[in-house]
């Protein structure tokens, strides 16, 4: 029978392999000492994956070099646990990995701004006014708005934010940071009723002022009345550039029916009919 060939690695290969791992675990060392602010913003699942992969760089190519063993004695959780070799190392690099897990000096805030409270409609346009350690604004750019590095001891806070949006109200709301740092906020705004304040001017025939005459709007659904220098305004629930029928009564006399544009830009001047 032939004699069973020895298939054990040699000292000289196992220090080749262990110079090599010892190498790779430096490297990605110094790759997350570089980047450590970013891996503070790694997901918890992907972070712990590096970090198992650290550890077993870290161990796995000491096993040909020291003897491994795990005993366990007692019974389920209050047994006693026994580990040596590599094992040791893995398992420190693991507890001590997460123990001391990098945190980000600094992170972004998100915000995603909807016009309504069903989420259908982002606000396009206006400003976002944040009050961190400091006032701060951003333009909303469709429905997104992004405060980029906030001093990390903000997270979990509660901070008071001002939309500046044309069309909704300016009311200022109050937010809690996540504390994860990467969960976007959400802000719904209010819109605003249409609205909109127009003036004028009545005259007669030759381009004098008319007082005290009754101005009649929509088939009697707004009335106002001119001052004493034929001047009037008033605000009407309307959007800018709405056409509505006016008539004005002048000594309960009908002196002026057309339709007009109203504009809170352009004021009007009416003119009087001859009676």
């Amino acid at each position: 029978m032939p004699a069973e060939t020895n298939k054990a690695v040699s000292p000289l290969s196992w220090v080749i392999i262990t110079g090599l791992g010892f190498v790779m675990f430096v490297a990605a060392a110094i790759v997350l000492m570089i980047f450590s602010n970013k891996s503070a913003n790694l997901s918890p699942q992907v972070y712990f994956f590096l970090l198992v992969f650290v550890a077993l760089i870290a161990s796995g190519f000491l096993f040909g070099a020291l003897k491994a063993h795990a005993k366990y004695s007692g019974k389920l959780y209050n047994g006693t646990l026994a580990l040596g070799g590599p094992a040791v190392i893995f398992c420190l690099i693991i507890y001590f990995g997460l123990k001391l897990k990098p945190v980000a000096d600094s992170f972004d805030v998100k915000f995603i701004v909807f016009g309504d409270e069903s989420k259908n409609e982002l606000v396009n346009g206006g400003l976002l006014k944040a009050l961190f350690n400091k006032p701060d604004s951003a333009r909303i750019e469709n429905g997104v708005v992004t405060f980029n590095e906030q001093p990390a001891n903000l997270l979990g806070k509660i901070i008071t934010v001002t939309p500046a949006v044309a069309g909704y109200y300016r009311q200022s709301q109050q937010v809690t940071i996540p504390i994860d740092g990467r969960t976007p906020i959400e802000l719904h705004l209010k819109k605003q009723a249409d609205s909109l304040t127009v003036s004028g001017l009545v005259v007669d025939m030759e381009g004098q002022p008319v007082p005290d005459v009754l101005i009649v709007l929509a088939n009697g659904l707004y009335k106002t009345n001119a001052d004493q220098l034929g001047n009037f305004s008033l605000t009407l629930p309307i959007k800018d550039g709405t056409e509505l029928p006016v008539r004005i009564y002048r000594d309960k006399k009908l002196r002026f029916n057309s339709t007009q544009i109203f504009s809170s830009k352009v004021p009007l001047t009416l003119q009087l009919n001859k009676l």
